[in-house]
């Protein structure tokens, strides 16, 4: 099959783009889009969502006002994140 130059042009131009939006990804989206399972990701989603809201229920119960346990929720959600990157570390 023969192309034109216009074609081959566009096809070059096509791909550049492609190139260029690619090398602006961080690398942390080039991991998730690469190497990362998206079912995984889904899971740990959920995971999260309902650790925290579990989390926000228990402070509103214990007194907290929604700005406060929404502070105290999210230092101790980063702490778990944080004990587990520690833990993986080689």
């Amino acid at each position: 099959m023969k192309i034109t130059k216009r074609q081959l042009k566009r096809i070059i131009k096509e791909e550049k783009t492609r190139l260029a939006e690619y090398g602006s990804q961080s690398t942390a989206d080039r991991a998730i889009g690469l190497y990362f399972d998206v079912r995984m990701m889904e899971s740990l989603t959920v995971l999260v969502d309902d650790i925290y809201n579990n989390a926000m229920e228990a402070a509103a119960e214990d007194g907290l006002h929604a700005a406060e346990a929404y502070e105290v929720v999210l230092e101790g959600i980063r702490k778990l994140v944080e004990e587990e990157l520690m833990e993986m570390r080689h």
